[in-house]
């Protein structure tokens, strides 16, 4: 039972890259010719894949990835993490995916400080670098309202040991 579990996982899992790269294909407006010239494969596989007729094997999954230019971490965090493709194309998903990258290279840049791990994920976070980053996307009238907290979230790390 748990093998036919994780089957029917896998096969979801696959159908929603399928989904994914087939949105991207019609975004990106390309001809069945077209990606099959760009990927060395036929135009009838094309056909099929576009139309679901046929799996997509991990090394055209690649190109098709790198082809429609798809940011692979969003794309990972949509299928893999949240269970729903179709989310890579939102744009609010788009700059939770942009933070959460910014927080993540922040947070590997102070993985060598001697803090505790609380502490370097606050310092993350918060950092003026990730802020930087994130109000980028949003605006600068967030930059200006994550730096006026900033000071009370200093008092409280310094007031509470972790």
């Amino acid at each position: 039972m748990h093998r036919l579990d994780s089957a029917e996982r896998r096969t979801a899992r696959f159908e929603q890259y399928r989904i994914v790269l087939t949105e991207a294909w019609r975004r990106n407006g390309m001809s069945n010719k077209e990606v099959a010239l760009a990927t060395g494969k036929g135009t009838s596989l094309m056909s099929k894949v576009r139309n679901g007729r046929v799996n997509i094997c991990a090394g055209l999954r690649h190109q098709l990835i790198d082809l429609f230019e798809l940011d692979r971490a969003r794309l990972f965090i949509a299928i893999e993490v949240a269970g729903k493709g179709m989310l890579y194309f939102d744009p609010t998903f788009k700059h939770v995916c942009h933070a959460s990258m910014c927080f993540v290279r922040e947070l590997l840049v102070l993985m060598d400080d001697d803090v505790s791990p609380e502490q370097k994920a606050l310092f993350a976070a918060f950092s003026d670098h990730t802020i930087g980053l994130v109000a980028g996307q949003a605006g600068s009238a967030v930059r200006e309202r994550i730096t006026a907290i900033i000071p009370t979230l200093r008092d409280l790390i310094e007031k509470k040991e972790f």
